[in-house]
């Protein structure tokens, strides 16, 4: 019994105001909360909601349109308190894109209302200021976030959440062409930075790529179960360098000095937990730390330019002269 009830108050909250909606469209969201509805129940339920929910049909096309009546208000969450909103809002701004879409949707009333109550209703609140005194910053230079269509976020984010697989079309960052995927199959998906990378197998191989969302040009969502690979953990896949950019890389005892005051940061921030810091002076540090040898630690090693010489291991020490090096030529 509690079953169809969840899933009719989350179809209430879904139902918009400002425009109408299908039934399709509204199995598509509580499928995306995980409700196996079916295109009839949803005809019934609405037919039987309708007048204690002043919820208007229109009748004169197929697909027909759902809304709330204009004089109406939704059905809605209690009032929030400031802290409630306050959450709300900073969820929104930090979190959304980490949100399966169905949920975004579903919270979206939840969202405005958040802004509405922190702007007006508690305008004069400690916490309206808090969001003018706090930010979320990356670390190094600050890049644009690159544009994501919302309809391929929405099959991909469905995709996640459902299990299935994606037939799409991809283009490369070093192609000219988009190439076609016939069957994608998403085993993660990682925000790094302010770019979404989808963790995936394609066809029958095994081996595991990284796509970033903004560049896919075409997506469908077949509704095949996706082959999950066998003892794929994603937090493990991070740990072992995944997105070092580069193959699974191996651990290395790396032993740097940092001048100039270059590496006062990883005193408190360490590179690994079993770090190791020599202050040689005030300005002068010595780092070991078992590592993983990935590209991204070397164009990380190598942005220290003369604040930072590489003792060991030699292939990597040598490796670091080498990139500076080349890059010296560049200015001759």
């Amino acid at each position: 019994m509690a079953d169809p009830l969840l899933r009719q108050w989350e179809m209430l909250k879904l139902i918009p105001r400002e425009r109408k909606t299908t039934v399709k469209e509204l199995q598509n969201k509580l499928e995306g909360l995980g409700y196996s509805v079916n295109r009839r129940t949803l005809e019934r339920d609405l037919d039987r909601l309708s007048i204690p929910f002043a919820i208007e049909a229109d009748t004169r096309s197929k697909p027909y349109g759902w809304r709330y009546a204009l004089n109406m208000h939704p059905a809605n969450i209690p009032g929030l308190t400031s802290s409630e909103a306050l959450t709300l809002v900073l969820v929104e701004t930090y979190l959304k894109t980490l949100l399966p879409v169905a949920i975004t949707d579903n919270l979206a009333g939840h969202f405005s209302a958040a802004r509405h109550s922190l702007s007006v209703e508690h305008s004069d609140s400690k916490l309206q200021n808090w969001l003018k005194k706090v930010k979320v910053l990356s670390p190094g230079q600050q890049l644009l976030a690159p544009i994501i269509d919302p309809s391929i976020q929405r099959t991909v984010y469905n995709a996640l959440m459902q299990g299935y697989q994606l037939e799409m079309d991809y283009l490369a960052a070093n192609s000219a062409e988009a190439k076609h995927y016939s069957s994608v199959h998403l085993q993660g998906l990682v925000q790094y930075g302010s770019v979404i990378y989808l963790v995936v197998t394609i066809n029958d191989h095994n081996d595991l790529r990284l796509l970033v969302l903004h560049r896919i040009q075409q997506v469908t969502l077949k509704e095949e179960a996706l082959r999950p690979l066998e003892n794929f953990d994603l937090q493990a896949y991070i740990d072992q360098g995944g997105f070092g950019f580069g193959e699974i890389s191996q651990s290395i005892k790396l032993v740097a000095i940092f001048k100039n005051g270059a590496g006062h940061h990883l005193i408190d921030t360490p590179l690994t937990v079993q770090q190791i810091i020599e202050r040689l002076d005030p300005q002068t540090l010595k780092i070991t730390a078992e590592i993983l040898d990935t590209p991204q630690l070397q164009r990380w090693l190598s942005s220290f330019g003369p604040d930072l010489e590489v003792l060991s291991p030699e292939i990597l020490r040598v490796t670091i002269a080498e990139r500076h090096q080349q890059a010296a030529q560049l200015y001759i």
